[in-house]
């Protein structure tokens, strides 16, 4: 039985992941579908990360549209009880549902994190208060392993209903109202609890700091962003002028690939993000091939992503924000090696979806 090869570099991964989703009887039924679309065998003529821009881009509501165990390996059925799994939130349309095995999830959303936090000096030891979605999305299950895989106890929360969020109106007093909702419970727990890290979206910590009293703003030692785009001039304020005794990190990603980190806390940065490992590859649809493009630094244009996993292989999807691909820096710590990508933008269809999320 075929087994995905860690930490022998991508192409080797690469092809053991395509020998297991496109195996005739143990492959996943999706990709088995797919292969006689494709015009070409991936499990010979794929043999280096170049060749995914030979996949067609997927669409995100074409992976909703499918049951999870269509993208599943037959050669997992018998181990379905390891299983993670969780549902996006939906921002696009349909939520659309994915798996991690226990291994794939921690390199997919708890190591990178970590890797990253020791390398900025993000704080250790401190109190958790996470701001955001639990029941069937993975980010709070992240969350609780990153406090504790930072020597914390899981965090004390809030939940949010990030589609219900989402129908309510933009400025409405609804939305409004929700909001100060969720703040109220948040600063509930700070006037009770000596909080010292935050992890929400922007826009709930925004809100939450102007609820917050002095000396609960000059407690906090760390601030995790993630769920929506921060840009580089709010992170400075929010830096240097309402918790200006925190270490700043904000993440990107989402539940179908995992998370990607900032390797600069620096005041005033471009907001910059990379993959850790080999499982995912951050790329830039090439508008004019309309291929994707993964190795070219500078290259600009629509997110695409591939996902490199045992449990689900995606190839080469289509997200909704504007990227530039850049170089780890030359100071990154181990296992950031691939490209990542500077100050991702809403494309100008879905602005209005991306100002009213909440996570």
């Amino acid at each position: 039985m075929t087994t995905v090869t860690n930490d022998v570099g991508i192409d080797a991964r690469l092809r053991d992941v395509l020998a297991i989703h496109f195996d005739p009887k143990r492959g996943s039924p999706y990709w088995l579908g797919r292969a006689k679309e494709l015009g070409f065998d991936p499990r010979m003529d794929v043999r280096c990360a170049a060749d995914l821009s030979r996949f067609p881009t997927m669409d995100p509501k074409e992976i909703a549209g499918h049951a999870l165990d269509d993208f599943l390996p037959r050669s997992l059925l018998d181990r379905k009880s390891e299983l993670l799994i969780a549902q996006t939130g939906g921002t696009l349309g349909q939520p659309a549902w994915t798996a991690y095995l226990e291994p794939e999830f921690r390199k997919a959303f708890v190591d990178p994190f970590v890797i990253a936090a020791t390398h900025v000096g993000f704080p250790v030891d401190g109190t958790w208060l996470y701001v955001g979605p639990s029941g069937p999305h993975i980010i709070d299950r992240a969350a609780d392993a990153i406090a504790r895989s930072t020597g914390s106890m899981t965090p004390f929360s809030v939940d949010f209903d990030p589609r219900w969020a989402r129908k309510l109106a933009s400025g409405s007093f609804a939305a409004a109202r929700y909001l100060q909702h969720i703040v109220d419970q948040a600063v509930a727990i700070l006037d009770s609890q000596t909080i010292t890290m935050l992890f929400s979206t922007p826009v709930v910590i925004r809100a939450l700091a102007g609820a917050m009293r002095a000396e609960q703003r000059d407690r906090i030692r760390g601030v995790h962003y993630g769920g929506m785009a921060i840009t580089s001039s709010d992170m400075n304020a929010l830096q240097t002028e309402v918790f200006p005794n925190a270490v700043h990190l904000s993440g990107y990603g989402n539940t179908l690939f995992g998370c990607c980190l900032e390797l600069s806390v620096a005041a005033g940065r471009e907001l910059t993000y990379y993959p850790h490992g080999d499982r995912v590859l951050l790329g830039a649809l090439d508008e004019q091939g309309g291929r994707p493009v993964y190795d070219q630094a500078g290259a600009a244009g629509s997110l695409v992503f591939s996902r490199l996993d045992e449990t689900v292989l995606l190839v080469n999807v289509l997200e909704r924000d504007n990227v530039r691909l850049c170089e780890p820096p030359a100071d990154a710590p181990l296992g950031f090696r691939h490209m990542g990508v500077a100050s991702p933008t809403p494309r100008a269809e879905h602005q209005n979806v991306a100002s009213v999320s909440l996570y």
